[in-house]
């Protein structure tokens, strides 16, 4: 066998022995559903600025879950959920799936993200974050959340 056709061969056969192996139907896709075994974390932020506000999750796969939007003076309220064996942090969607949080923020209403203020998101196994209650004011051009 010629040297370029023994190097594809065994190349061919480095990817066929060492390909991770497929999954079987039932394991390709586990999607949990539900609050068991999850502890409720409230989450509150009252805006106590003079400009609409909205809050926000990014989750898995970089979708993004608005949490709520409160005009001066009144606030947004959800449950947020979190498991203490792996101190991830989940919002529910409408099915109850659990959707992992990557990120949370909160920013002034249609420019959320541009003018974000970060949430912190304690993850720790074992642990549970506490409730999160935050109030918002109005920055330069930003939202300032503690």
């Amino acid at each position: 066998m010629s040297m370029p056709r023994r190097s594809a061969a065994l190349a061919l056969l480095a990817g066929l022995l060492f390909a991770p192996a497929p999954l079987a139907a039932e394991e390709a896709l586990v999607v949990v559903r539900g609050t068991d075994g999850l502890t409720p974390v409230p989450f509150t932020a009252v805006n106590a600025g003079g400009r609409p506000i909205a809050c926000t999750a990014a989750t898995a796969h970089w979708y993004s879950v608005e949490l709520g939007t409160a005009a001066p003076g009144a606030s947004i309220r959800t449950t947020l959920w979190a498991s203490k064996a792996n101190g991830e942090v989940f919002v529910l969607n409408a099915r109850q799936d659990r959707m992992p949080l990557i990120d949370l923020w909160c920013g002034l209403a249609g420019r959320s993200w541009a003018t974000r203020s970060p949430v912190p998101l304690a993850r720790a196994a074992g642990a549970v974050p506490g409730d999160i209650a935050l109030t918002c004011r109005d920055g330069d051009d930003t939202l300032v959340c503690r």
